[in-house]
């Protein structure tokens, strides 16, 4: 094989190594993530072949149509296996996913090194774990070096749980996390903020590390908002009585901060207008925890735990409401805080992950302190007593997404990386 060259008119062949694509393996952040990039690159003309966890067939035949929309202008799609454990052990539990996941890099590695050396790609780029089992063999193999690796590390909240126990849990997940990235030619950081993360969690050079963010696809963001699903939305929800209506969206985990939202909110319920929402779109583990406690609070009537809702509800639900909150605790780019900030709302934000990248002190909103209930709630208190302002801080938030956090413009800077290795021809480390 030679070594790869400058493209001319040919389209770029990207090899996309991952787990999971959205909606066929379900509907998180790096699901998303997988699917806006691998759309998007195709858009632009790449020829993309995705390597993902198959589809167990009940799942499969249910999303046929899902399946479709997915694949359809992929080059190839090829699908592995994942779950090798007993069906008693939850494939995706501690356990489970220490086993199944490297397991499961390693046979994604071994395909895809096969592929790349019959000269099928121009660019490997994996994603999470993803990047071991295919850095592994490509270090050593002079061949498969000559070949672009590019990995996306995502959120790495194995790095940063409080929780000592799953801390200690996850240990030789974290090494395999953190040699896998060291072989990539590039790593991607998917914040600015953070991109000294990489160095410090991954001991990547920090001459390998490039910015280039997570991002929402805003057209379709803004698709999924219906006027009878608002007016439904609202009836259902009680909204127009409302005085101000407060919305956070997220997992009902203890990670996301919603407890200490709970407190803040008790402390403020004396200024705030009589007749105020705070709503809570999500489900999980905390939601009986959290009803407790907003009872015990005394402001149980202002708050409703709305529950899980999809794509077209929520959007829908982001043009009702006056204000976002995202008190997370820790957090990888926080897609939620975009979702907030395309629909023009003002938000008050924890400085935690990526999101100091996109919520900025009266501009848009309020950053707080990570688990601060005293200066969550003096920032809402300000925010609050600057209401006049939302609208256009609500202006900013748009502007910021559109300007930096749009796909098209994110899968141009994914492209333009691509050729900007493929035209130096970095060699990739030879060990680790």
């Amino acid at each position: 094989m030679s070594a790869p060259r400058p493209l001319d008119d040919r389209p770029m062949r990207v090899a996309m190594l991952a787990r999971v694509v959205f909606p066929l393996h379900g509907y998180g952040g790096i699901e998303r993530h997988v699917f806006h990039l691998v759309t998007h690159l195709t858009r632009l003309g790449a020829a993309v072949t995705l390597y993902v966890q198959e589809v167990d067939q009940a799942r499969h035949t249910a999303d046929d149509e899902a399946a479709r929309a997915v694949t359809a202008d992929l080059h190839a799609v090829r699908y592995l296996r994942y779950d090798y454990t007993s069906p008693v052990l939850p494939p995706n539990g501690v356990v489970g996913r220490q086993i199944n996941y490297p397991w499961y890099s390693w046979q994604l590695g071994r395909a895809a090194a096969a592929d790349a050396r019959r000269g099928m790609y121009d660019v490997v780029h994996s994603q999470g774990l993803c990047a071991v089992g295919y850095g592994f063999i490509r270090a050593r193999d002079s061949l498969l070096r000559r070949v672009p690796f590019v990995a996306n590390p995502h959120g790495m909240e194995e790095f940063r749980t409080p929780d000592r126990r799953k801390w200690l849990a996850y240990a030789p997940f974290r090494a395999l996390y953190a040699y896998g990235h060291r072989m990539a030619d590039r790593a991607i950081a998917t914040d600015a903020c953070t991109r000294g993360d990489l160095p410090r969690f991954l001991g990547i050079d920090e001459r390998r590390v490039v910015v280039i963010p997570s991002a929402i696809d805003v057209a379709e963001c803004l698709g999924h908002v219906c006027p009878d699903l608002r007016a439904l939305l609202r009836g259902r929800l009680g909204l127009d009585a409302a005085d101000l209506t407060l919305l956070s969206v997220g997992r009902l985990e203890r990670n996301k901060g919603f407890h200490v939202l709970i407190e803040a909110l008790a402390r403020l319920r004396d200024t705030m207008p009589p007749r105020w929402r705070w709503l809570l779109v999500g489900n999980g583990k905390e939601r009986a925890t959290l009803e407790a406690q907003a009872r015990q609070a005394g402001i149980a009537d202002h708050v409703t735990f709305v529950g899980r809702l999809d794509d077209n509800e929520l959007h829908s639900l982001y043009e009702e409401v006056d204000l976002v909150i995202h008190p997370t605790l820790y957090e990888g780019s926080s897609l939620v805080t975009l979702e907030g900030m395309v629909h023009r709302k003002p938000m008050v934000a924890s400085a935690a992950g990526g999101i100091p990248d996109k919520v900025f002190d009266e501009r848009n909103g309020y950053l707080v302190r990570p688990g601060d209930v005293a200066d969550l709630t003096a920032k809402l208190r300000m925010a609050l007593a600057r209401r006049a302002q939302w609208p256009t801080w609500g202006a900013e938030s748009e502007r910021i997404v559109r300007t930096t956090f749009d796909w098209p413009i994110v899968a141009r800077q994914t492209l333009a990386l691509y050729r900007e290795l493929l035209a130096s021809a970095t060699p990739a480390p030879t060990g680790p």
